[in-house]
């Protein structure tokens, strides 16, 4: 009896203690306090606590660890209630209490199926389902008759409480719901959504919480709803999207907490494609709450929405505002990328190639850009002639692409990227695989059109006898003439024409190429291409009339004069071929057309040349015995230096060609250094190789070097602008350059590399003659013993083989008489 009546005595104790425990929580201060917000940084905490403040609302924050998630300041706020609102629980007057109707709603079915209402028989259930769903068991949590109705009510209030916004109190006697409420935050801060869920449920269902506590159960089971919804893609995407628009329709803005609201519900509609609702959701963040954390953000998002429901004229300007307010914000590495799409979509391309090419200063990573994005980034990087970086980006958009245009286009950009990088049997497999994958498309007949290139310019490029397209390849010329007949007339034949030419013209096969322009003009006066066309005739005909002037064949240029004079008008681009045309013209003795050509440069220039300094350019050079004058020199200077325009730097280019093929190198490299400061112009890497070439005549090795190097770096930034030739003759001069100074083993490296691309044989047998000096001097007679017998056997005459053997010879006798030569 003893034990029976000390146990009794120990659980009243236990009870009324609990009893006081849960009076003096709901009775401290007559108040009620509410969590409000919560924030990582604290400033933002105490910014938060001030503003309520300001409002004459008590408020503070409390600092907590939350496991995986790590320090946040959650803000609470402490509202006043009356003091006649808690009654004792033994003088309670007990009602009958109305079933809770569910919502009418798609998301009224759970995870565990439907819910049936709750009657005041089940009150007494909750606790079951809330320890059910903190043990993991699958219960039906996510019923929206917890939920604002459809109709805009709310369900009926629980017993105990007033309706409105009227805060109620907890009744006296039981359950403390206001820590299974922190309960329930506390499974939400460990991401135990699932569970918290369970116990919000059990504790709405209970119908014990007053208003204010109903209100934050409402919103914090609609945040799990969200984050599960967020963890298992979309699986409870309606559910929450219901739960939040009941919020808002019940709770409606402004109201502290609705911010959050409605920019989850702004989130997950974007997420499932509800681009207008979303936009207003974000709308609303930015206009009702502008002191709201998530504002910066909404304001990016709207900016994402324009651009992905392709208005982008809006778009721009929401993204340049997001990114004036926060440069270095958490999205403004998409927000700049965003922003360069949408102004080249909307043909502003100057403002966007600068937005992303401020963006690629700063970022390197790709992540995170959509497909038309890193597609749109690879041709700027295309057309600012980043082969490279370009060809990364469209084979990076051709894996993520699962199908469709984009992934055609992609792989087609690669190819190009490959092709204008140089890299031929990588762009030939590329164009392959798409002749293969998307035949009989513009794309792959533009791929043929390549490939046939390719053959033209690089007929050693590896390409395997299986990969589709082979035939275009190996038979170029033909693939051309395929392709016309698949595409006569208009402008697709005009195009197949002007990239015959063009290809030919890469070669170094240049009077044909001058052959097909001249025909493509006739054929097509007024066509799209031509003064592209146009161009490339002047370029062919430039190297054709270098090359016969070298040769002294002025009879070859003057026939080319007539018959390019009607198709190429004088211009700035054409002014130094004129000239050189004229000099040639005079030459071969046909004064008057010289003349009239000369007439025809002084008419076309703004500030007409003076006669003498016409005269000394095109008249001193004729084939007399004299020699110019220092006299005549000087004069010519103080005249060029007087007269400006593209008649004088014409003279200048002439004239310093003309000292150049006599030898004068000291009157050539003031000439062209006047002419190589203008780097913009068409013929500045011909005009710097010879000014380059000048220096090393001159024994002026190292600044050589410097010009030659420059020249190398250029051609690798734009190949279309260097052919073979022109590479290999920059690398010959470096090589004797090195060769001149005693560097032997770059000088072989460079005549090693100059010698497969150069097209006079003298010029080809100076190389080996230099490639076998050069290992004798390292003492590799092997070596030495090669070049030289590939000398004697490519030389087709008697004269470079007594030039190898005389020199071997001497430079044995030289070293068996080294000590004598030493003593005298």
């Amino acid at each position: 009896m003893l034990r029976i009546a000390i146990l009794f005595f120990w659980v009243l104790s236990l009870t009324a203690w609990g009893q006081g425990v849960c009076r003096a929580e709901t009775e401290h201060q007559n108040s009620r306090v509410r969590q409000v917000s919560s924030y990582q940084k604290m400033e933002s905490a105490v910014q938060e606590r001030d503003r309520l403040k300001s409002k004459g609302i008590e408020a503070y924050f409390k600092k907590v660890e939350i496991p995986g998630k790590g320090t946040w300041y959650r803000v609470f706020a402490e509202e006043k209630r009356p003091q006649n609102r808690m009654s004792p629980p033994a003088k309670e007057k007990k009602r009958p209490q109305k079933a809770v109707k569910p919502a009418h709603s798609a998301s009224s079915a759970t995870a565990g199926g439907t819910v049936v209402p709750i009657t005041d028989q089940r009150a007494g259930e909750s606790a079951r389902v809330a320890k059910g769903a903190g043990s993991g068991m699958k219960q039906a949590i996510f019923s929206s008759r917890l939920l604002p109705s459809e109709n805009g009510r709310k369900p009926e209030t629980p017993a105990g409480s007033k309706g409105g916004d009227a805060p109620a109190s907890i009744p006296a006697g039981q359950s403390p719901v206001c820590s299974e409420y922190e309960a329930a935050k506390t499974e939400f801060d460990a991401h135990r959504y699932q569970q918290a869920a369970g116990m919000l449920n059990a504790l709405l269902s209970s119908q014990k919480s007053d208003a204010a506590l109903y209100e934050s159960s409402l919103r914090l089971l609609a945040d799990c709803l969200y984050f599960l919804d967020e963890k298992e893609s979309g699986k409870y995407g309606s559910q929450t999207i219901e739960s939040y628009r009941n919020i808002l329709r019940h709770y409606p803005d402004p109201r502290s907490g609705n911010d959050v609201a409605n920019f989850r519900l702004a989130d997950i509609l974007e997420r499932t494609g509800g681009y207008e609702e979303a936009y207003e959701a974000y709308s609303n963040v930015l206009s009702k709450y502008p002191d709201s954390p998530y504002g910066q953000e909404a304001l990016f998002r709207m900016g994402k929405i324009l651009y992905q429901t392709k208005r982008y004229a809006h778009a721009i300007d929401k993204l340049k505002k997001y990114l004036s307010l926060s440069p270095d914000g958490s999205y403004a590495f998409q927000a700049s990328f965003l922003l360069g799409y949408c102004l080249r979509q909307t043909n502003q391309r100057p403002e966007g190639d600068a937005w992303y090419r401020n963006a690629l200063n700063k970022w390197s990573s790709f992540d995170g850009l959509t497909t038309d994005i890193l597609h749109d980034l690879g041709l700027y990087r295309l057309s600012q002639g980043d082969y490279t970086g370009s060809a990364n980006l469209f084979l990076l958009c051709f894996n993520l692409q699962p199908d469709g245009d984009l992934r055609k286009n992609a792989l087609y950009n690669l190819g190009r990227s490959h092709y204008f990088g140089g890299r031929f049997s990588t762009a030939l497999k590329v164009f392959s695989l798409l002749l293969e994958s998307y035949p009989n498309t513009l794309e792959a007949n533009e791929g043929i059109l390549f490939m046939a290139n390719i053959g033209v310019m690089d007929p050693k490029a590896e390409f395997n006898a299986c990969m589709a397209g082979r035939d275009y390849f190996k038979n170029p010329i033909e693939t051309y003439d395929w392709m016309r007949t698949k595409y006569p007339g208009g402008y697709r034949e005009e195009w197949l024409l002007y990239q015959k030419g063009y290809a030919l013209c890469k070669s170094g096969r240049f009077k044909e190429s001058l052959e097909l322009y001249c025909r493509l003009l006739d054929a097509f006066p007024h066509g799209r291409l031509h003064q592209e066309s146009r161009a490339y005739l002047v370029l062919n005909a430039t190297h054709l009339i270098e090359e016969a002037r070298a040769g002294g064949d002025f009879l070859a240029v003057a026939d080319l004069y007539y018959r390019v004079r009607n198709k190429v008008p004088l211009s700035a681009e054409s002014m130094a071929m004129f000239f050189r045309i004229g000099d040639s013209l005079w030459k071969t003795g046909l004064k008057a057309d010289a003349v009239a050509l000369l007439d025809r440069l002084k008419q076309k220039n703004n500030q007409a040349m003076e006669t003498s300094v016409s005269d000394l350019i095109m008249l001193e050079s004729d084939r007399s015995q004299e020699e110019m004058t220092d006299e005549k020199w000087k004069a010519l200077l103080a005249e060029l230096a007087r007269n400006g325009g593209d008649a004088a730097d014409a003279a200048r280019r002439n004239l310093a060609d003309y000292f150049y093929g006599k030898g004068r190198y000291d009157r050539v490299i003031p000439l062209y250094e006047e002419l190589i400061k203008a780097k913009g112009r068409a013929d500045f890497l011909p005009i710097s190789r010879n000014y380059a070439h000048a220096l090393r005549h001159q024994g002026l090795c190292s600044s050589a070097v410097s010009r030659y190097r420059e020249i190398l770096d250029a051609c690798r930034e734009d190949p279309q602008k260097c052919d073979q030739g022109f590479v290999a003759d920059v690398c010959a001069g470096m090589g004797d350059c090195y060769y001149e100074t005693g560097d032997y083993q770059n000088g072989l490296a460079m005549y090693s590399q100059a010698f497969p691309g150069i097209r006079h044989r003298e010029s080809s047998m100076w190389a080996l003659f230099r490639m076998g000096q050069s290992y004798h001097k390292l003492n590799d007679g092997a070596m030495a013993g090669k070049s030289f017998a590939q000398l004697k056997e490519q030389s087709g005459d008697a004269f470079w083989p007594k030039v190898a053997d005389y020199w071997v010879a001497d430079q044995e006798w030289s070293r068996s008489n080294r000590d004598y030569l030493e003593k005298n």
